[in-house]
C-alpha cells in the first residue's frame, strides 16, 4: 500500500495493475456458465490432470505442515473434496484453481486462529478490500508485486530443509526430485508434474517388487513349524514354496524364476498364499501359466491359506473351483500335506477344508 500511495502522490512512471490490466472491478461477479466445448475440453485435458495432482499435492502437504503446528489431524479425503468442490464452482464466478497454501495457514496458525473460521473471516477481509480498496490497488506497481511473490516464493521453497532433505533422503527419491526441480525451470511446470509423477511410480513399482519374495521352505525350520502346529510331515518328493508379498504385475518375474529351479525329483508342490495380500490379473495369470507347465512336468500342484480377497480372485479367475476332485486348494497347510501324503483317489476326505 506504501507503494501505491507513494507512486498516486509521485506521479511516479512506473507500471501498475490499473495500467496493464485497466484496473480492478469494485463489485463482485455475477454467475456465469464458462463456454464449453469437446475441442477445448481435449485441448486442455492434460494441463488440467497435472493441475489437478500439483494441487492434491500442495494441499495434502499444506494439510501435513499445519497439522505439525496446531497439533491436529486432518482427513485428507474431506481436503481434496472441499477443494475440488471449491475449483468447480470457482470458474462459475470468473475464478481460476487454486489450492491449499501454507503461508496464511501458518500465520493464522500462529496468532491462535486453529479454526474453519478463520477462513471465513480471511475470505470476507479479502472480499471487502476488493470492493472498498480497488481504486488504491490499482496503483500498486507491478514491481512492487514481483517484490513480494519473490519473498513468497523463498519462503515456500524451504531452502533449509530441501537441502537437509537433499543430504538424507534416498539417492533415488533425490534424483527424481532434481529431474523434477529442472524440468520445472527449464521446461515447463506441466511437463515436469507429469514426469515426476510417472518416475516416482516407476520408483514406487520398483520397490515394491523387490519387497516380494518366492521363497522354498524345507529343513528344520519347515520341521519345526509341522511340529509346533500339529501338522504331518511333508512326503518324499514334495516341496514346499511361500509367496511373500503382494503378486502383481511387477513381480510375476520372482514367481517364474522361483518355480523354474524346481527339481527333477519333485513331484508334488505346495505353494502357500498366507503372507500374499492381494493380486491383481497379471500376476493370477502368472501363477495359473506356472501351475500349467509344472502339471505338463507330472507335478502335482496345490494352494494353501489365501485369504478371502486372493481366494475370491482365484475362483472367479478359476484357477481354483468347488467342485474339483481331487481339491486343489486348501485352507492351510496341515490339510494341503494331509492331502499330498493320501492317494489321490481319497482327498475327498481332505476336500471338506478346502474352498
Amino acid at each position: 500500500m506504501l507503494a501505491a500511495i507513494a507512486t498516486a502522490a509521485l506521479s511516479l512512471p512506473v507500471e501498475t495493475i490499473g495500467s496493464r490490466f485497466g484496473g480492478i472491478p469494485r463489485e463482485l461477479p455475477s454467475p456465469a456458465l464458462p463456454a464449453f466445448s469437446f475441442e477445448k475440453a481435449k485441448a486442455v485435458l492434460p494441463d488440467a490432470i497435472s493441475f489437478a495432482l500439483l494441487a492434491a499435492i500442495e494441499s495434502l502437504l499444506s494439510a501435513v505442515v499445519a497439522d505439525g503446528v496446531a497439533g491436529t489431524r486432518h482427513d485428507s479425503n474431506q481436503e481434496l473434496i472441499g477443494q475440488g468442490i471449491a475449483n468447480v464452482l470457482a470458474p462459475l464466478f470468473g475464478g481460476i484453481a487454486a489450492t491449499g497454501a501454507i503461508a496464511r495457514t501458518a500465520t493464522s496458525l500462529r496468532n491462535g486462529a486453529d479454526s474453519p473460521i478463520a477462513g471465513v473471516v480471511h475470505s470476507v477481509t479479502l472480499m471487502l478490500v476488493l470492493i472498498l480498496l480497488a481504486p488504491l490497488a490499482a496503483r500498486i506497481p507491478l514491481c512492487a508485486l514481483a517484490a513480494i511473490l519473490f519473498v513468497v516464493a523463498w519462503n515456500m521453497s524451504d531452502a533449509r530443509h530441501c537441502l537437509r532433505m537433499a543430504r538424507t533422503a534416498p539417492r533415488a527419491d533425490v534424483i527424481i526430485l532434481l529431474i523434477t526441480f529442472a524440468l520445472t525451470v527449464l521446461v515447463d511446470l506441466v511437463v515436469a508434474v507429469n514426469i515426476g509423477v510417472i518416475l516416482a511410480l516407476l520408483q514406487f513399482l520398483r520397490r515394491m517388487s523387490a519387497t516380494v519374495d518366492v521363497v522354498r521352505q524345507d529343513g528344520e525350520p519347515l520341521r519345526a513349524e509341522l511340529r509346533a502346529r500339529g501338522w504331518p510331515e511333508p512326503p518324499p518328493g514334495l516341496a514346499v514354496y511361500s509367496i511373500e508379498g503382494p503378486l502383481f504385475f511387477g513381480a510375476v518375474d520372482n514367481l517364474e524364476r522361483a518355480l523354474r529351479q524346481v527339481g527333477r525329483d519333485t513331484r508334488m508342490l505346495v505353494i502357500r498364499l498366507e503372507r500374499v495380500p492381494f493380486m491383481d490379473f497379471t500376476g493370477i495369470q502368472a501363477l495359473q501359466e506356472a501351475l500349467h507347465k509344472l502339471q505338463q512336468d507330472k507335478v502335482r500342484v496345490l494352494l494353501c491359506g489365501a485369504n478371502q480377497r486372493v481366494l475370491r480372485k482365484l475362483v472367479r479367475a478359476e484357477l481354483v473351483r468347488r467342485d474339483e476332485s481331487p481339491p486343489r486348494y486348501f485352507g492351510d497347510l496341515g490339510l494341503a500335506l494331509a492331502a499330498c501324503a493320501a492317494p489321490p483317489a481319497d482327498d475327498s476326505a481332505a476336500s471338506r477344508c478346502a474352498v
